[in-house]
């Protein structure tokens, strides 16, 4: 499995206030016909409470998930999340710790498996980036408070 993460820089195409990790998720348990998958994981303090997963089904194909980062935070220790999302830590051969993903949806359900010390470090990065807490300074509420009234 190969990462690449990417801070914000104009040479890779990243706006400013961004984070990317590109990754590989493992299938469990492995289909016949694929193992693996690859996937980008996306942090934007325009968006600071989510996580955006683009499953790179294929050139062509991307399947797009956001999951919250606190969410995928506390899967790095414990099980994480209700509903269609689910983490929670592992352990690989040679006991090395996995990040293990359920994603749910209408049409069936996939698990996933991944480095954990690398998405833990790149969640560490978001931190940084948008500490826990200061989220919702970041949010223009006024906006958001139109965008849900009935227009006038």
């Amino acid at each position: 499995m190969t990462e690449h993460a990417h801070p914000s820089d104009h040479a890779h195409g990243n706006r400013p206030g961004t984070l990317e990790l590109l990754t590989t998720l493992q299938f469990r348990p492995v289909p016949p016909d694929r193992d693996s998958i690859g996937c980008r994981f996306s942090y934007s303090v325009d968006d600071p409470f989510a996580v955006r997963m683009d499953l790179l089904v294929t050139a062509e194909t991307c399947v797009t998930w956001v999951v919250g980062r606190d969410l995928l935070w506390g899967g790095t220790d414990r099980l994480s999340g209700e509903g269609d999302c689910k983490v929670w830590p592992g352990t690989g051969p040679h006991d090395r710790p996995l990040l293990h993903l359920r994603l749910e949806g209408p049409h069936g359900h996939a698990t996933f498996a991944t480095h954990l010390t690398v998405l833990r470090r790149w969640l560490d990065v978001t931190y940084a980036m948008v500490p826990s807490g200061s989220e919702g300074a970041l949010l223009d509420w006024a906006t958001l408070a139109e965008s849900l009234l009935p227009p006038v």
